[in-house]
Parts: structure tokens; C-alpha cells; sequence
């Protein structure tokens, strides 16, 4: 995926959960083209610091999911967003998993 792309792709997560979450909660946003049972995804990582967060994980995450989801479709883009929100220590070990 090019550079520009990928920092597309990231500011749209990042205004998305900030949307969500509200504007603190968010500190770190990572995305990573795939495929899943032949379905092209994106793989979104977000660190969301849960207890500023203004959902609980479970409505967070769907409603992460629908609003990536409808960015994407207006952007004319088939790609499925995947969404994991992650703890600091899993996301300082997601590189080495």
C-alpha cells in the first residue's frame, strides 16, 4: 500500500473514533491492507484509551465498524474494516506477535 495511502487510511480511523470515542481517547491508529475468506479487508489497530472513551468496547467497536464501513463505500473502496482496539501492552507487542 503506498505511504499516501496508508496515512489516508489512518487519518480516516483517526477521525472516525475520535468521532466515536471522543476526541482524547484516541492515541494511536494503524492500518493494514489483507484479505479474509477471499473478502479484501483492512485491518484497523486502534489504541483507545478506554477510560476517557465515550462508548463501552462492544457499541465502540460496532460503531467503528458501520462508520468506517460507510467512509469507505463513499469512497468507492471494497475493502471490509476489521477493527481490534488494543491495550498499550498489546500495542507495544503487536510488532513481535
Amino acid at each position: 500500500m503506498a505511504n499516501d495511502a496508508a496515512t489516508s487510511l489512518e487519518q480516516l480511523g483517526r477521525d472516525a473514533a475520535r468521532k466515536i470515542a471522543g476526541e482524547d481517547a484516541v492515541q494511536e491508529v494503524e492500518v493494514v491492507p489483507g484479505y479474509d475468506f477471499d473478502r479484501q479487508v483492512y485491518y484497523f489497530s486502534f489504541l483507545i484509551d478506554q477510560d476517557r472513551s465515550l462508548q463501552r468496547a462492544g457499541l465502540l467497536r460496532s460503531r467503528l465498524v458501520q462508520r468506517l464501513r460507510d467512509e469507505l463505500i463513499a469512497r468507492n473502496d471494497a475493502h471490509f474494516p476489521v477493527i481490534a482496539i488494543l491495550s498499550r501492552a498489546d500495542w507495544d507487542n503487536r510488532a513481535s506477535a
